[in-house]
């Protein structure tokens, strides 16, 4: 999953989780992509929650993505 810009944001933190709340992914900065796995194996089609909070000043942004294979 490619966020544009994201770059730019270096101390920025990027977490993923599942309906139940299970943190899938995270990252501090997003130089490595979340590819829609955890622990290495490829995640059911489905939606997933994100919270991207960009460590700036600008306010925390959160949503869903959706996983179809």
């Amino acid at each position: 999953w490619e966020i544009g810009q994201l770059v730019y944001y270096a101390g920025c933190t990027v977490e993923i989780f599942n309906r139940n709340g299970q943190k899938l992914f995270s990252s501090v900065g997003y130089a490595n992509p979340w590819d829609g796995s955890f622990s290495g194996k490829s995640l059911p089609v489905g939606t997933y929650y994100y919270i991207i909070n960009p460590k700036n000043g600008h306010k925390v942004i959160s949503g869903n993505v959706t996983i179809l294979r």
